[in-house]
């Protein structure tokens, strides 16, 4: 329902809303919670409402920010946004943002060099666990890794670590005093190297902002309404952070979705989206359950997982899908061959291999279906191998184009002046002058999507012009460099032409036609560490819940088809379930 005295361009971004999306979308003053369950279009929702808020006069889009957990998360509010006519809304990850202003502050606040920024905690406890003796196994140094931010998050300085984690039973294996002794180490060498690592920066600014009064009166000036996506996932740190951005102001808007909380590891929780309405009384809270991603099968599936209520909104299509399956297998190589069968079927009837994902609740089980698909001829995509952003022809084909956006700079080319379409693997663009203009471009070099190999990487320059699109359906060839450098910056690397392989973690926020959950089997998911028998009764059962959510998450990710499978024990989440 459109608000009174609302102009006609605001009650314009209401037409393509179901209703549960447009009280949502109208609810534009704080403070505001939105529950939304996987596929309801709550990215859809909060760009809607951040922009019918300002259509309508409430808010200034330049006093606006909106803080997400992934920079393409992030990228996919600032495009969302830009195409709803908000191209000056800033759209961050809480990190991003408090860098931006540790950056502008810092030589006010601290003085002396900036530090640099530590990307990867990797190599640092690399270092320190092989003059301990330790393993260097890259599964060992991440969970190093994950207890250090699981204790940053938690505000956990090294020095309280023993006290407080006392009965903290850790992945790793080691006493709470090695690892006291190991987070101690790091943060020395880390500031010895003049680093900052990301938890470091929440850390520093929330110090500056608590201490310096002219800097956080600038900072609340600057940015007034505030929107958070993903708000089951902050930590008590980021909590700190935004509390110190807000002061005492109510103009905030979180959404997010108790059941997808998976990442307690790194010290986030659930309690701040469950406690949003104790916290604020007079709050608004909303909700989405319409799914639009997933079949009516996968939907009764993932409700009797989690005991959920979200209902099938997906419109009706002619090709009809198959019920969820669940198949024994007698040992794991047989599991894996399987499925890499099954996958080249997929193919082989026309699916794409970028539609497809295997998802894995271990990281050390992604290297055997890499190894098996690879040798059937699959393409493959796994995390952290593609340096797309440093490869030659890329490099070469985003010069010509940034070359030819500057010259074309004012001049618009309407879709009346090129009828060609143009084919990106089985998509058809729908909108012609930007595949065009790319095109042209890419010809003069001798290139063209028509004759490249399925795994030409320039083809993914394509796939990212089709996403944006999408989100920005006026975007041009200036629109379309602009954010080849956004995710050149914030490392957000294009979907590659490939059957994904990844962890359930890492799957959060994706989306695929058919996805492959093997290995569901006791003391895979849930994963040993949470039955341990070490576990006090408490601690046990909200490790085992939380196995269950990430068991929820894993099955939403999938559109049309989703395979189950197992050797062994079967899963205890398996029992009762609506499979064949």
């Amino acid at each position: 329902m459109a608000l009174e005295g609302s102009s006609a361009q605001a009650n314009a971004l209401l037409l393509n809303l179901d209703s549960q999306q447009r009280e949502a979308a109208t609810a534009i003053r704080g403070p505001v919670a939105i529950i939304a369950g996987a596929g309801t279009g709550k990215t859809r929702a909060i760009t809607h409402r951040i922009a019918y808020a300002i259509e309508s006069g409430v808010m200034d889009p330049n006093r606006v920010l909106a803080l997400t957990f992934t920079a393409k998360a992030a990228a996919q509010l600032r495009n969302r946004l830009r195409g709803l006519g908000q191209p000056n809304v800033q759209a961050h990850t809480f990190h991003s943002a408090a860098w931006r202003q540790l950056t502008f502050f810092w030589k006010e606040a601290i003085g002396g060099p900036l530090p640099k920024i530590l990307n990867s905690k990797y190599e640092i406890l690399s270092e320190i666990s092989r003059e301990e003796g330790l393993s260097g196994k890259p599964a060992f140094i991440r969970e190093l890794s994950d207890e250090i931010e699981w204790a940053k998050g938690k505000q956990i300085h090294h020095d309280d670590f023993i006290s407080i984690a006392s009965e903290r039973t850790l992945s790793s294996g080691l006493t709470v005093d090695a690892m006291a002794g190991i987070y101690a180490s790091y943060d020395q060498r880390r500031q010895s190297r003049g680093l900052v690592d990301f938890e470091d920066i929440l850390l520093f600014v929330s110090a500056i902002l608590e201490e310096r009064t002219s800097i956080v009166d600038r900072v609340r000036d600057q940015y007034r309404y505030f929107t958070v996506d993903e708000y089951q996932d902050v930590s008590s740190l980021q909590q700190r952070v935004l509390d110190l951005w807000l002061g005492k102001r109510k103009e905030i808007c979180v959404v997010g979705d108790p059941s997808q909380n998976i990442y307690s590891f790194a010290g986030s929780t659930a309690q701040y989206l469950n406690g949003f309405s104790q916290k604020y009384p007079e709050a608004k809270v909303l909700r989405l359950t319409n799914n639009y991603r997933s079949t009516p099968h996968i939907i009764h599936l993932a409700n009797s997982i989690e005991d959920r209520e979200l209902s099938a909104a997906r419109n009706a299509t002619a090709k009809a899908h198959r019920a969820p399956q669940l198949t024994e297998y007698r040992d794991e190589q047989q599991e894996v061959e399987t499925i890499s069968h099954q996958i080249s079927d997929l193919i082989s009837s026309g699916v794409r291999p970028r539609d497809i994902a295997i998802l894995l609740r271990r990281n050390d089980q992604v290297q055997e279906f890499e190894r098996v698909l690879t040798l059937a001829g699959t393409p493959v995509v796994l995390a952290g191998k593609r340096p797309f952003f440093a490869l030659p022809e890329i490099r070469e084909a985003i010069r010509l184009l940034r070359g030819a956006a500057l010259a074309s700079s004012g001049k618009k080319v309407t879709p009346a002046e090129n009828a060609k379409q143009i084919k990106v693997g089985s998509k058809i663009s729908d909108h012609q002058p930007l595949f065009t203009a790319i095109s042209e471009v890419l010809t003069s070099i001798g290139w063209s999507p028509s004759s490249a190999k399925g795994d030409d990487p320039r083809l993914l320059l394509y796939e990212l012009a089709y996403d944006l699109v999408q989100d920005a359906p006026d975007a041009d060839l200036r629109t379309f460099v602009d954010e080849f450098d956004n995710r050149e910056r914030d490392a957000v690397e294009p979907l590659a032409i490939g059957v994904t392989i990844t962890s359930l973690h890492t799957a959060k926020g994706l989306e695929w036609d058919y996805v492959f959950l093997p290995a569901l089997r006791e003391g895979v998911l849930p994963i040993s560490q949470s039955t341990s028998s070490t576990l006090s009764d408490e601690a046990g059962l909200a490790a085992v819940a939380e196995e269950r959510r990430l068991f929820y998450v894993g099955v939403t990710r999938a559109k049309d088809e989703i395979y189950l499978s197992f050797t062994g024990t079967p899963s205890r989440f398996l029992a009762g379930l609506p499979l064949k």
